[in-house]
């Protein structure tokens, strides 16, 4: 099952993410107020108070050294979203049971790659980029992906091209110690993302190499499935580097850097396109997740990747592709189902010294009885000892909900959506009535946007049945019928008979629908437009601006084409697509087209 019980290439190495970060939050440190409002995120615009500053004054105070954390902005104004991955190399082949270092694939590298032009048909010219639904919260983040290559461009091995998401699971503690650095912190945590590319979307491949034959032509193989985890991310420069950067004028990208761990396998079409199948156990101390699944050969793969977190952060910042190095020692870990025990790994094992070579994956080989026990049976994993004050508990959560739609955006849905909820106890179909629970809450926690009016607008029932035997449930969501002037963004949980444990969430981003107070009719100038539409993305996102002035008018309409282009919805779904955030709403886009093809002004209905 996905990259569990099968085939499988394993890749380890760095990665790299160029976010820019003034949206992550609507207000910066200023004139003594450490919450002085600077933003509108649910509607992209400036907050009220910040209207009457210059462009040139609101960048000063964003670019502003705090004195002992980066800048007022954060610590990365002039990102591009990039994402791409650095030494990215595959470590190991195989399949269950004979996993190995050596292999036709071993040692070629793995890129993520950004989008042709839709239209055009050239490129890609850019990579993957990440998004987050909400900027305010660290549990909606996107990587709109374009393929995936495998070999460099002289050897290509495996060349796909596909549009397609990605989103963050598994948001949880990664690395223990130190307690605080010089960056975010995020730097202890780790985040899962799951991306699913039809065979049909390969455009080559060697077909001379047995680890590519074995998962392209994996009887009842419907795609190529790729997991990986990001951690160990900090800012590349430390505040002190970036504060004289900026004094000196140079305004480089600050982007984050750190360790990827990765495996491709079959996908099959029972599965989830983009998060993990399988049985989900939790580590009690960092909240971390690992998934487990029996194949049918008398096999239990484990996803241990995250499970056992790493002691210490890497010595060398800006190294990211040096051996990751082992987890924390906890002695002897004991992988158990019940009171039965499944296998002990010693700390100088190679599935723990070494467990990133093999992507984080242990395959255990079952007993008759000890295949009884995983069938009926709740999973555990644990060690005796105590590393930073936390210790090695891993237990199963009996029932567990996921699903395929993790970020939405409703504009896509304009008449709703169905929502499909996968419904298991101990991987398989709950065995009695089963009662799901569904409630809306502010999608980051804390929430900066408590108000009901910034997430109350979601239709859906309170409550699920699912009967015994069942595996999945679907419910429909729209929005709330007076709801239209509405924008923000929303969390809905789904959790199976009250067991927090058991829980799913889908994050929903909704646009407001406005006419800004311009009548229809009206032709669109550049002051009714630009503080409607472009001045909050030439402030938080002024890497924009280097290839196209958003503040200048005749840089605007100049560049008219290739931004009415990016903007429309042939480029949507693509790495592409402007702005890459995807922070303009329809009713900002249909504004901006206005004002550059001077036709009067319509809002959208």
């Amino acid at each position: 099952m996905s990259i569990l019980n099968g085939p499988r290439l394993n890749f380890w190495g760095g990665i790299r993410t160029d976010v820019s970060l003034p949206n992550n939050s609507p207000t910066i440190p200023y004139d003594g107020n450490d919450d002085w409002p600077l933003f509108d995120l649910t509607t992209s615009t400036l907050a009220p108070s910040a209207e009457s500053y210059t462009d040139d004054q609101l960048n000063n105070m964003i670019n502003a050294p705090t004195g002992n954390y980066y800048t007022a902005g954060g610590w990365n104004h002039y990102g591009q979203h990039v994402v791409d991955m650095q030494n990215a190399l595959i470590s190991s082949q195989g399949i269950p049971g004979s996993i190995n270092t050596t292999g036709d694939l071993v040692g070629q590298p793995v890129y993520l790659l950004g989008s042709v032009d839709p239209v055009t048909g050239q490129g890609p010219v850019s990579g993957p980029m990440m998004v987050d639904l909400d900027p305010t919260s660290s549990t909606t983040t996107q990587i709109f992906v374009g393929g995936l290559q495998i070999g460099g461009n002289d050897n290509i091995q495996l060349l796909i091209r596909s549009n397609t998401v990605c989103s963050s699971f598994d948001v949880a503690g990664r690395v223990l110690l130190p307690k605080k650095m010089d960056a975010p912190g995020s730097f202890h945590a780790s985040g899962t993302f799951q991306l699913t590319f039809p065979l049909s979307s390969i455009v080559s491949w060697n077909q001379n190499s047995s680890g590519l034959r074995s998962i392209i032509q994996a009887p009842g193989a419907t795609g190529i499935v790729l997991r990986f985890v990001m951690f160990e991310m900090c800012p590349t420069m430390t505040t002190e580097q970036l504060d004289a950067d900026y004094a000196a004028g140079r305004y480089t990208p600050n982007p984050s850097i750190g360790r990827v761990i990765g495996t491709l396998a079959p996908a099959f079409a029972d599965e989830p396109l983009n998060c993990q199948p399988g049985r989900q156990l939790v580590n009690q101390s960092t909240g971390n997740a690992g998934y487990a699944d029996l194949d049918n050969t008398g096999y239990l793969s484990i996803d241990m990747v995250n499970v056992i977190p790493k002691e210490t952060f890497r010595a060398v910042r800006d190294d990211i592709t040096s051996p990751i190095g082992p987890n924390a020692d906890y002695g002897t870990v004991t992988i158990s189902a019940g009171t039965t025990t499944l296998m002990a790994l010693e700390p100088t094992s190679r599935f723990l010294l070494d467990y990133y070579v093999y992507g984080g994956i242990v395959d255990l080989p079952l007993t008759a009885n000890q295949l009884q026990a995983v069938r009926t049976s709740a999973l555990a994993i644990n060690a005796p000892g105590k590393v930073a004050g936390t210790t090695l508990q891993a237990t199963e959560s009996t029932y567990r909900i996921y699903a395929d739609q993790r970020n939405v955006y409703l504009e896509d849905y304009p008449n709703g959506l169905s929502i499909t909820l996968q419904v298991r106890y101990l991987g398989g179909a709950v065995p009695s009535t089963t009662e799901i629970g569904l409630q809306a809450i502010p999608a980051a926690d804390p929430p900066t946007y408590k108000e009901p009016q910034y997430w109350d607008f979601l239709d859906y029932p309170d409550s699920l049945t699912v009967n015994a035997g069942q595996l999945s449930v679907s419910f429909p969501v729209t929005v709330k019928p007076g709801s239209a002037a509405q924008a923000g963004f929303v969390a809905l949980t789904c959790t199976a008979n009250g067991l927090d444990s058991s829980a799913y969430f889908t994050n929903f981003r909704k646009y407001a629908q406005t006419d800004f107070g311009i009548p229809q009719g009206t032709p669109i100038t550049w002051p009714l437009m630009y503080p409607n539409v472009l001045r909050f993305h030439y402030l938080a996102f002024p890497a924009m601006s280097r290839y196209i002035p958003l503040n200048q008018p005749d840089a605007v309409m100049g560049a008219k084409n290739p931004i009415l282009a990016r903007t429309s919805d042939a480029y949507k779904g693509t790495t592409l697509f402007m702005p890459v955030v995807r922070s303009m709403s329809p009713c900002q886009r249909a504004l901006l087209r206005a004002y550059l093809t001077g036709e009067p002004w319509q809002p959208p209905q």
